[in-house]
C-alpha cells in the first residue's frame, strides 16, 4: 500500500535546538506540515519540554549533503 499524504503541499521539517549560546545545535527530530507556520507551531508544540535558548526548523528539502555513509568523504 502506497503512502498517501492528507495535504498535497506537506513538507517535512528538520528540529535542531541548543541549550546554551556555546553548544552547537544539534538534532532534535522532525515535524511534517503544509506550510512554515504551521511547522513552527507543531515543532513549539512537540519539542518544548526542553529549556532551549534556540529552537529552529529547515524544510528537510533545504538541507545539502556532502557525503553520506558508504560514500567517500573529505578524508578518503
Amino acid at each position: 500500500m502506497e503512502y498517501v499524504r492528507v495535504h498535497p503541499q506537506v513538507r517535512e521539517y528538520e528540529v535542531f535546538a541548543r541549550k546554551a549560546r556555546a553548544e552547537a545545535l544539534h538534532l532534535v527530530g522532525s515535524v511534517v506540515a503544509p506550510d512554515d507556520d504551521l511547522a513552527r507551531a507543531y515543532a513549539r508544540a512537540t519539542y518544548d519540554e526542553e529549556r532551549w535558548v534556540e529552537l529552529v526548523i529547515v524544510p528537510k528539502d533545504a538541507l545539502l549533503t556532502l557525503w553520506a555513509p558508504g560514500e567517500e568523504g573529505p578524508d578518503s
